[in-house]
């Protein structure tokens, strides 16, 4: 009686995957790294673009209020013009709580005015820069660049009446200045954002002044 003994033999299916698998797994490996890999860099692009958009609304927020104080400031330098005229010609003037306002005591009014407008004027951009780069540090954005790098109110007074300071009014090339923009980067340059704000109002002789973030 003859046995047969049946070897063992080698499923083809199950060889023919092998290679493929040992292709397919770094491949896979190396799809997952990448896709870590732009996560990543869209998360601190999102987060960088975040933190310079913040920045500007401060600075941009800061310097919308400070137009409306030299509005708010022009109103009353209008009304201090108009009760000197009338003090001038005779007509008892009374202020607030009834206080008799004389033609010196206007005068010195009008000039306080003035000077606090100026205060305004040379502090609040120089104060609204530094709050941006301020608040551009606290949003892990360590360099940024402001454009104009020293943002000024382009604004002038009318010529004097009676030798005393008139209201201020826009420049004629006001709208040239009326944006603000901003350049962020860090991660050795390799991640940038960019933000432009810009002012919002038509005179300052109203105080409706606002900043909002045009680009």
């Amino acid at each position: 009686m003859n046995l047969k003994i049946k070897s063992p033999s080698i499923d083809n299916h199950q060889g023919q995957a092998l290679p493929f698998a040992l292709i397919l797994i770094p491949l896979f490996l190396i799809l997952i790294q990448q896709t870590l890999y732009f996560s990543r860099l869209i998360e601190r692009k999102i987060a960088l673009q975040n933190g310079v958009d913040a920045a500007l609304i401060s600075g941009i927020t800061i310097l919308s209020e400070g137009l409306n104080r030299i509005s708010t400031l022009n109103q009353n330098l209008v009304r201090c013009h108009k009760l000197l005229i009338l003090a001038q010609a005779g007509t008892v003037v009374t202020g607030n709580g009834g206080l008799l306002l004389t033609v010196e005591a206007l005068k010195k009014m009008i000039r306080a005015i003035a000077l606090k407008q100026e205060m305004i004027k040379q502090s609040v951009p120089l104060i609204a820069a530094q709050k941006t780069l301020s608040m551009a540090r606290k949003n892990n954005t360590p360099h940024s660049v402001l454009s104009p790098p020293l943002f000024r109110y382009s604004i002038e007074r009318l010529p004097p009446t009676q030798g005393l300071p008139s209201p201020y009014v826009l420049n004629p090339d006001f709208d040239t200045h009326r944006t603000w923009s901003i350049s962020g980067f860090k991660y050795k340059h390799a991640y940038r954002a960019h933000a432009k704000a810009a002012l919002f109002g038509d005179s300052l002789m109203l105080s409706n002044w606002k900043g909002y973030i045009s680009e």
